[in-house]
């Protein structure tokens, strides 16, 4: 068990990634950009959200509440949100739209990255509840913009828009 916790805490991370590069590369050339422009507007609004939800809201790790050392070398700082969490269900939730299954597989990984953390000792559920709120909501936010692009390329293409 404890071998399965530290495989999912540190590197099961990359699966999630990985998965959304094949996405990317498997997608179609319109998919494609509207995949990457998604993706940054994702990573600026879902990083945002983190960084503010940090600032108000400080979560001492388990390690540094419970006096235990960690199952991970971490420093001693605030716990919240998950940052590996944040990425790996960005990750997951930018292939929605996309490649369900893909997206299905990621997600598993993204709850297996959330659940490890937790139980290495590095997060409190919060953490991770609070990051795939933030990244969906960065998802949300980069599907939005990316409609606006499309509507607005599509009425510059038929001249309504001048």
């Amino acid at each position: 068990m404890h071998l399965a916790t530290l495989f999912c805490a540190k590197y099961l991370f990359a699966l999630p990634i990985a998965l959304l590069l094949w996405g990317w590369i498997s997608a179609n050339a319109r998919d494609r950009r509207a995949l990457l422009i998604r993706g940054v507007v994702a990573l600026i609004v879902g990083v945002a959200l983190a960084k503010g939800g940090g600032a108000l809201y400080d979560d001492p790790r388990p390690f540094v509440v419970g006096h235990f050392p960690p199952m991970i070398a971490h420093a001693p700082d605030n716990g919240f949100p998950s940052d590996h969490s944040l990425l790996v269900f960005s990750c997951a939730l930018l292939l929605w739209p996309f490649d369900r299954r893909l997206c299905a597989a990621a997600f598993v990984c993204a709850a297996l990255v959330g659940a490890g953390r937790v139980a290495s000792g590095l997060h409190h559920p919060i953490d991770v509840l609070a990051s795939l709120a933030f990244a969906g909501i960065g998802c949300a936010a980069g599907v939005a913009i990316s409609r606006i692009r499309d509507q607005n390329h599509h009425a510059l293409q038929k001249g309504d828009i001048h």
